[in-house]
């Protein structure tokens, strides 16, 4: 049971991510410049930028970043309430 919550949890996250950026996205061209388009539009970008490691022979770059608006926070609780539900 504790799989099932878990497994619900992290499709949940999955899902309304993908969704909630998309919508934010496609919605952000919409909306005129001002303070509700600063307010749900505007990201909040998490990770570490992109670290370079050259060793000769091998090379290979890594970074992360994620960017988080609150469409993608609302769609990410709404995902996971739903799928608790079905």
């Amino acid at each position: 049971m504790a799989r099932r919550r878990l497994g619900n949890i992290i499709l949940g996250l999955i899902i309304g991510g993908i969704i909630g950026s998309a919508l934010s996205y496609l919605l952000s061209g919409a909306f005129p410049k001002g303070p509700v388009k600063n307010f749900f539009f505007s990201a909040l970008k998490v990770g570490f930028d992109t670290v370079h490691v050259n060793v000769g022979f091998f090379a290979f770059s890594l970074g992360l970043s994620i960017n988080i608006t609150l469409l993608t926070v609302i769609f990410i609780f709404l995902a996971i309430y739903l799928l608790y539900k079905l």
